[in-house]
């Protein structure tokens, strides 16, 4: 018969755990009266996608309503950005993302974030940074929060802030939004209706079924991992890597490599036995936590398991600096997890890392 153990000792055997956690929330919080102040300018850049640009022409018109006035650089002179801010103040820089679509595959989100990077090393202090998206739920953009965590710690003068709105929320939340100067670094504009991330503690109790059945595991915490299913009556456990585990399958390979999943996944089903779960915890880069994850999505496609766990830190939560790699890259697993659950599949999301808040005074760190 199969037996229940909770995660953390398939993570890390004989470590304790502390007994809660953080999730983000996301509280409706209306937006502050508007400040009074004369005209100002705002400079709106894109990625060039068609559905940005059109949002840029809304966006410019719905300033000027506003009284303000709306300025733009092309992506191509982007090397002149410093010294057009020099020339003209500006209340903010905007940059709006295109459609979700754009950046479904985890390639495209990186050229993204690139982009953005390159705007962030060209902005001085004194200027906000606003990140436009209607993600639609898409990792390819929901992982910029992870962006925006990082910002809050390496460049706090930037005030970076992330604004995502549904397709009913009309172009002037977004003029609201942005001449409201509201202290919110994430903010989610639903049905017109405002909320920002906040964090709040959570009970640490995830448990998984184990014992008969296939179960595949890649990453740093493999040998920890497959011990602990080995111990909990696991038939087969296959790990992804080069060092051989009692009691375990070893696939050599790097999990972003193509056809390698297919492999992981062909090992543990062989002669009919039925996937049970899978353990992700590649801590985390791009290639191997989100490449990889994408691959092995696509190599269960016709055998999802009864669980999977997604290893990540804490960095996409708090940020860090130097840490936007990790954090972006976490940030996309994480929104990737709850995407998959809107799709009926198995996704669950382990945070390993610091259990302390950073010191910073921005409202997200207000827990509930």
């Amino acid at each position: 018969m199969a037996t229940t153990g909770p995660v953390e000792r398939a993570l890390s055997p004989g470590v304790p755990f502390a007994t809660s956690s953080f999730e983000v929330t996301w509280p409706e919080v209306p937006l502050p009266p508007v400040a009074a102040h004369g005209p100002g300018a705002w400079l709106l850049l894109t990625d060039e996608h068609p559905a940005a640009l059109g949002r840029a022409v809304a966006l410019a018109l719905a300033l000027a309503a506003a009284g303000d006035e709306a300025l733009s650089l092309p992506r191509d002179d982007l090397d002149e950005l410093p010294g057009f801010l020099a020339e003209r103040p500006v209340r903010g820089v905007v940059f709006l993302a295109g459609s979700p679509y754009a950046y479904h595959d985890p390639e495209a989100a990186r050229e993204l974030l690139r982009a953005l990077l390159s705007v962030v090393a060209r902005l001085g202090s004194g200027v906000r940074f606003h990140v436009c998206t209607q993600s639609g739920g898409e990792p390819g953009l929901v992982f910029l929060r992870g962006l925006v965590r990082v910002l809050a710690v390496e460049r706090p003068s930037l005030r970076a802030s992330l604004v995502d709105f549904d397709a009913r929320s009309d172009v002037d939340v977004l003029v609201r939004e942005l001449r409201s100067d509201a202290p919110d670094d994430e903010v989610r504009w639903r049905h017109d209706v405002r909320h920002a991330a906040r964090l709040a503690r959570v009970p640490f109790a995830v448990e998984v079924p184990t014992g008969p059945g296939a179960y595949v595991v890649t990453g740093g915490l493999g040998p920890a991992t497959a011990r602990w299913l080995a111990a909990a009556g696991a038939t087969r456990i296959v790990l992804c890597g080069r060092d051989a585990v009692a009691d375990a399958v070893v696939v050599p390979g790097n999990i972003a490599e193509p056809g390698v999943a297919e492999r992981l996944v062909a090992a543990a089903t062989a002669g009919g036995l039925p996937l049970r779960g899978i353990v992700h915890a590649p801590f985390s880069d791009w290639q191997r936590g989100v490449h990889g994850a994408r691959r092995l999505h696509e190599a269960t496609a016709d055998c999802p398991p009864d669980w999977w766990l997604l290893c990540t830190s804490a960095t996409a939560l708090f940020g860090a600096p130097g840490g936007i790699t990790r954090a972006t890259a976490d940030a996309w697993l994480e929104a990737f997890a709850a995407w998959r659950r809107t799709r009926g599949l198995p996704a669950t999301i382990v945070r390993l890392g610091p259990p302390h808040l950073p010191d910073l005074s921005r409202p997200y760190f207000t827990t509930l």
